[in-house]
């Protein structure tokens, strides 16, 4: 159990001269430093270990199958404009399941669906925010070949699987950055170097939809991610020929710090930065490229009939029989103020209602 203010082994030594002393930095760094060290706990939990070929030998489940999964997860995120805690949870979720059971890919769009019905679920709860989106709705936008009675057993399934108690939080690479993000600031004063936190989300989206950075242990792939942005940032300075402000080396030495308090080895903080960039270069190359392939919709024939009701259109029209009234016939009508210049008999305007019709185009 951890200790109440638990704290940074070397919290005394990683503050900047531009640090406050005040009381409440100090009863904020403490609690902090007491998640940092909750989170350390936690994370082996909720750390995916795959080993998915990359083609599949004997119908098993491959790297292009989980990242073509990612990116529909991914895609719901977008479309019902969800929060990035949701997506960070559903691939968490999804790839946890995948270390554990060997499934069919005939399964993987109902277990991905699944995945986000309990991310969802999972975030209510914890905000107290009413969820607004169904399962039905998940089911019919993401084409899964499933019913949401299906998505409602697998989603059991998988809670039953990973040991899914109610209350629960899986410690996720969005976690960590959130954290990193804050010490920082708290230590370093550098809210004018580091990257905004939409940013840096943006990039660990990209980062956890690849197979690649599926296996790096969040803490790293968190730290990684943070100073991505300012590596890039400090090769712009030096081709301007720029100063490199002071609370930059203040940071690197504060991240020094969290890696060794982490027990994060050198070599493995190498090999996911080598991920991480590798992942980040392709992403940039793909869209850098001109679009040369139109657009087409692909729709299925239930979704079809959702979207455009065929069974009540027709392409016959009814025929219109044209009757011809004499004048005589007409009974005479007393009117009251002037007279009309126009007789009903000549006039363009339809005596009957128009019924709409329905047609093909």
């Amino acid at each position: 159990m951890l200790r109440a203010g638990a704290r940074h082994p070397d919290a005394a030594e990683c503050r900047s001269p531009v640090a406050s002393t005040s009381r409440d930095d100090v009863d904020s760094a403490q609690q902090l430093y007491a998640t940092l060290n909750e989170y350390l706990l936690l994370e082996q939990k909720s750390q995916p270990k795959l080993r998915l070929p990359a083609e599949s030998e004997s119908g098993e489940v491959t790297t292009g199958a989980r990242d073509g999964a990612a990116h529909v997860l991914r895609c719901l995120k977008v479309w019902f404009d969800l929060p990035a805690d949701v997506l960070i949870g559903a691939i968490n979720l999804f790839d946890r399941f995948l270390t554990k059971m060997k499934v069919r890919p005939c399964h993987v769009p109902c277990i991905t669906v699944s995945c986000m019905n309990i991310s969802i679920d999972e975030y209510a709860a914890r905000t107290n925010i009413k969820r607004t989106v169904s399962i039905e709705e998940l089911v019919s936008i993401s084409q899964s070949a499933c019913t949401a009675g299906d998505v409602s057993r697998m989603s059991r399934v998988i809670q039953d699987k990973l040991g899914l108690a109610r209350g629960t939080v899986s410690v996720t690479a969005l976690h960590w950055l959130r954290l990193y993000r804050k010490l920082l600031l708290m230590h370093a004063d550098a809210g004018d170097v580091l990257a905004q936190e939409s940013e840096l989300v943006n990039l660990l989206e990209i980062a956890v939809c690849d197979a690649t950075c599926a296996n790096a242990r969040t803490s790293e792939l968190a730290l990684v991610l943070l100073f991505h942005k300012l590596e890039k940032q400090l090769v712009e300075w030096s081709e301007k020929g720029m100063t490199v402000p002071e609370k930059v080396f203040y940071m690197y030495d504060f991240a020094r710090q969290l890696q060794i308090h982490c027990h994060m080895s050198d070599a493995s903080l190498s090999g996911v930065g080598g991920a991480v960039r590798g992942v980040v270069q392709r992403y940039e190359s793909r869209s850098a490229q001109p679009l040369r392939q139109r657009l087409v919709w692909r729709l299925s024939e239930r979704t079809l009939k959702v979207l455009r009701p065929t069974d009540r259109l027709t392409s016959l029209l009814p025929t219109i029989e044209e009757q011809h009234f004499a004048v005589e016939a007409t009974p005479t009508r007393t009117r009251s103020g002037s007279e009309s210049s126009v007789s009903e008999e000549t006039s363009d305007w339809p005596r009957s209602p128009l019924l709409p019709v329905y047609c093909d185009n």
